[in-house]
């Protein structure tokens, strides 16, 4: 149930910062700011529910965010392939790559900060 709670956060929060950076470009931003601030937003929330779900599994913090980064790159490449029609293309694979290492860096500091508690 946590996961579909964090999925639900996640889609809401990604149409937020989408119309954040649309308007952005209305108001005549250039577009590779407004895709920079869309990479660090992935980047942030991918670290922080990889964190929580690694603080909250038993062992393998790895596995705990392996697992939340590659849900929520499943809603991306769903999102992504609707809206482009594009499948892939080098920079969407790096983009998934670096998204996926993150996620499972957030859950490996998870672990390692639920045994310091212990």
């Amino acid at each position: 149930m946590k996961l579909l709670k964090y999925v639900g956060f996640y889609l809401l929060f990604l149409v937020l910062i989408t119309f954040l950076c649309s308007f952005l470009n209305l108001m005549g931003v250039n577009s590779t700011i407004t895709n920079l601030i869309l990479f660090i937003y992935n980047i942030i929330l991918f670290l922080i529910y990889g964190y929580k779900n690694g603080i909250k599994s038993k062992e393998k913090g790895y596995l705990a965010g392996l697992k939340i980064a590659l849900i929520l790159l499943l809603i991306l490449f769903i999102t992504n392939f609707i809206l482009t029609k594009v499948i892939f293309k080098t920079s969407t694979i790096v983009y998934y790559i670096i998204l996926t290492l993150t996620g499972v860096f957030g859950g490996m500091l998870g672990i390692s900060h639920k045994k310091e508690d212990n």
